[in-house]
């Protein structure tokens, strides 16, 4: 079985490394409690040995938390933040955005809706299209199809989203090759 948001977060770090040529150390956000934490935590462990990178790994369950790890951060201590448990991201996504932007650390997502709030960048489901998806099995389900009976899918449609404003805050000037690939480039 392929491990489908491990290999999205591995795709989101080689990103990253395009985005951020100067990225050596990232700051990763874990909450050990969220049962997934572990999964992909050693996906990107992986794909960060390949990359070269230094994990900077930071344990959170709280606003406090978080509050302190950011507090703790000297100036070059890291150069980007990632988030990888699914619990911080749904509980914390606008404090972790704030305190990356006053740290003016670049920040990688999966979720568009971050980087219309300022994330540099974001590669994951296009959720549009998955609500689609969904409304698929639902009218499937409607007309009496049992639910254990379909199968199970992975989002039909990934999406690239990069920031130029925030990329410009930060000083990164983005390459035109990662521009032209990016499904959607926003500049407000």
């Amino acid at each position: 079985m392929s491990d489908y948001y491990g290999e999205l977060h591995s795709k989101r770090l080689q990103l990253f490394t395009e985005l951020v040529p100067d990225l050596r150390r990232l700051l990763i956000l874990t909450d050990r409690t969220d049962p997934a934490t572990a999964r992909l935590l050693a996906s990107i462990r992986r794909e960060s040995q390949q990359l070269k990178l230094q994990l900077v790994e930071r344990n959170a369950t709280t606003e406090t938390d978080l509050t302190r790890i950011y507090a703790s951060l000297k100036t070059g201590d890291v150069d980007g933040v990632a988030i990888v448990s699914p619990n911080l991201i749904t509980k914390f996504p606008s404090l972790i955005l704030k305190l990356s932007s006053e740290r003016r650390l670049p920040l990688g997502s999966h979720r568009k809706e971050m980087i219309q709030q300022g994330a540099l960048f974001s590669y994951g489901p296009n959720y549009s299209a998955l609500g689609r998806d969904v409304a698929g099995y639902v009218d499937r389900i409607l007309k009496g199809a049992k639910p254990t009976d379909l199968p199970v899918q992975q989002a039909s449609s990934l999406e690239f989203v990069i920031n130029i404003k925030t990329a410009k805050v930060l000083g990164l000037t983005i390459p035109p090759s990662l521009l032209l690939r990016a499904d959607q480039v926003l500049d407000e």
